[in-house]
């Protein structure tokens, strides 16, 4: 992600225990996506962040839009995500090594919502979830029309039942 989600902590270190609210707009980096010619597009990050002493508790969520090619049929597709967020961080160091920390008064939570963004992209990017995808023939759009062709497979172990024993 080429901008930054810092968080100043000096208004939450004066109200212990309170939430305090953050919305961030981050510019998308593509290399997060696991499709290929896929795009990442307006990602806002709303979180509530509550200096709990001496750990910083975030939530929120993050909305994104995704669009890129259906992965069974080839049409273009857009999708909007919203994944929940929640992060403990840490001060100074990490209490387990998948822990994030920040330090003085700056909260860096880019690599938190980079790795939530990652982790809540589904499988398969679908143009609908019932997509019926390509003829593996003739390479018609099975969502658009039916092409006719003889899509039975032939049973691999069919010349086997002519043997002899």
């Amino acid at each position: 992600m080429s901008d930054k989600v810092i968080v100043d902590l000096t208004e939450n270190f004066a109200r212990v225990g309170e939430p305090i609210d953050f919305t961030f707009d981050c510019k998308p980096a593509d290399e997060l996506l696991p499709y290929p010619d896929a795009h990442l597009e307006n990602i806002r990050a709303q979180l509530t962040v509550t200096f709990l002493r001496p750990n910083v508790d975030v939530q929120g969520k993050i909305v994104c839009s995704v669009s890129g090619r259906c992965d069974r049929c080839l049409d273009d597709v857009s999708a909007q995500i919203e994944v929940p967020f929640h992060q403990v961080f840490y001060k100074d160091v990490a209490e387990d090594e998948d822990g994030y920390v920040y330090t003085g008064s700056k909260l860096d939570a880019t690599k938190a919502v980079c790795d939530e963004i990652v982790l809540s992209m589904p499988t398969n990017l679908l143009c609908k979830p019932d997509c019926k995808g390509l003829c593996p023939k003739c390479g018609c759009n099975l969502n658009e029309r039916q092409c006719g062709c003889d899509t039975a497979k032939e049973n691999a172990f069919a010349a086997l039942k002519n043997l002899k024993f």
